[in-house]
């Protein structure tokens, strides 16, 4: 009897270091994301992304580390989105909020992890890194507002309440549509929320 004829099996291409650690991270973005950032071990990580866990260690220190390489992710790309085209405090209060919303609609999963941990930050000591990067980036724009009050081109109000008045609302709004539950056009809440912002705080 003639024997079956083996079937080929296709080599399964082998993943560069990069590729590797990117599909680690996207594992591990997707566990926070379903379970939470607390109860993740990194044996969800492994299983989920098919990386041994040396391989996993070799690229991150652990979960900390790979929160971290996410936020810092986040962070340029928010940043990158909210450049203003002049150094007007109008321009760059628009250019604030809508670079969060427009970074976070085409960012989803990736705005609701950050919103989790900056939250963390504040009572997580594994996140005292995190808590650090956001109060050096606020007190650079608490600076510039402090300019721009001084400038009398915007009110004196204490930087908090400042910083509320002009992204709580588009981080309210990023809540409900990243979850899908806002239906408002990407570009229009972008300039409802933007014109909200500067009416708020303009002197």
């Amino acid at each position: 009897m003639a024997r079956a004829a083996a079937k080929k099996v296709k080599p399964r291409k082998r993943l560069t270091g990069d590729e590797r650690r990117e599909s680690i991270l996207e594992a591990a973005l997707g566990c926070f994301l379903e379970k939470g950032y607390i109860a993740t071990t990194i044996n969800d990580i492994r299983e989920a992304s098919g990386a041994t866990t040396g391989s996993i260690y070799h690229f991150f220190d652990g979960k900390g580390a790979l929160a971290m390489a996410l936020l810092e992710d986040a962070f340029a790309g928010w940043s990158g989105e909210s450049a203003a085209a002049s150094e007007a405090p109008e321009a760059v209060i628009r250019a604030s909020t809508t670079g969060l919303v427009n970074w976070g609609l085409k960012n989803p999963e990736l705005f609701r992890f950050t919103d989790e941990i900056r939250t963390l930050s504040a009572t997580a000591p594994e996140f005292a890194g995190v808590a650090d990067t956001l109060i050096e980036g606020q007190g650079s724009a608490a600076s510039s507002y402090s300019k721009f009050v001084k400038a009398k081109k915007v009110k004196d109000l204490p930087w908090p309440v400042a910083h509320s008045l002009i992204l709580g609302p588009a981080y309210n709004y990023l809540r409900l549509a990243t979850t899908g539950r806002s239906r408002v056009a990407a570009k229009r809440a972008a300039e409802m929320l933007a014109d909200a912002a500067w009416a708020s705080v303009k002197a």
